[in-house]
């Protein structure tokens, strides 16, 4: 009876501290924070796009790439506005979601 009971108590053991381990080896990569920008599509190629951005006085173009995993909402077109939400990965801007408003006179690519 005693070694059933130290086999009991080990497996016990066992059994509470296995859900902290995999809650620790969870934490070990984190995951990157989406952020988001809106603005003025300038260029679309094949799987990138770039989005001139207007932040107070100052303009900047910032690039994006597209994957299989981007999810587009409308038609990626020079001229139309979009909000694009994107990851960064290794330097690189990453669409994750962009929603195109169209404009008039816009070319489409």
């Amino acid at each position: 009876m005693c070694l059933a009971t130290l086999f009991l108590f080990c497996f016990t053991i066992a059994a509470w501290s296995a859900p902290h381990l995999i809650l620790a080896a969870g934490h070990t990569e984190p995951t990157p924070d989406n952020q988001s920008l809106s603005g003025q599509i300038t260029s679309v190629g094949d799987a990138e796009f770039s989005v001139q951005v207007a932040k107070n006085k100052d303009i900047s173009t910032v690039k994006f790439m597209v994957d299989d995993k981007t999810k587009v909402e409308g038609k990626l077109a020079v001229g139309a506005q979009a909000t694009v939400e994107y990851r960064s990965n290794e330097g690189k801007n990453i669409a994750v979601h962009v929603i195109v408003t169209p404009t008039s006179g816009m070319n489409s690519y």
